[in-house]
């Protein structure tokens, strides 16, 4: 009987440990037509279900992201989803559904702006997001119903 509770002791320490879901389920994207000083540039979504492989992701730096990208998305498979773009400024670019085969507990994304304005931004402030881009700089903000 001790065995037993024990077991379940471990069983609901277990759950109760698991990290919550993305709250975010739509990126939407407003690309200023100066975006990037009007150069083309790189977007990834970048979805996981282990909150230490985020972080790990978040210590690089964006150029080194870019690099590793498609290795960590390989090693990673069962745990990772990226989902990339070229984009172009002032082109209309619908929503990202946020979506994968596993559960996703972390949302990130990775701006490949020209030098020190790449960077990241992490989702997960409300149902829908904005990531408005602008010439030298992007922000991510609450998107309308999804607030």
């Amino acid at each position: 009987m001790r065995i037993l509770l024990f077991l379940l002791i471990l069983l609901l320490a277990a759950c109760a440990s698991k990290p919550p879901p993305l709250k975010t389920s739509q990126l939407y994207l407003a690309i200023a037509p100066d975006a990037n000083g009007n150069s083309a540039f790189r977007l990834d979504v970048v979805l996981t279900s282990d909150p230490a492989l985020a972080a790990e992701i978040l210590a690089l730096t964006p150029a080194a992201w870019f690099a590793q990208r498609q290795q960590m998305a390989a090693l990673h498979a069962s745990t990772l989803k990226v989902v990339g773009a070229e984009l172009v400024p002032g082109q209309a670019y619908g929503p990202v559904a946020l979506t994968a085969k596993f559960r996703v507990t972390s949302g990130l994304v990775a701006v490949g702006y020209d030098g020190a304005a790449a960077g990241f931004a992490v989702l997960g402030a409300s149902a829908w997001e904005l990531l408005t881009l602008n010439r030298t700089d992007f922000a991510l903000s609450a998107a309308g119903a999804g607030k």
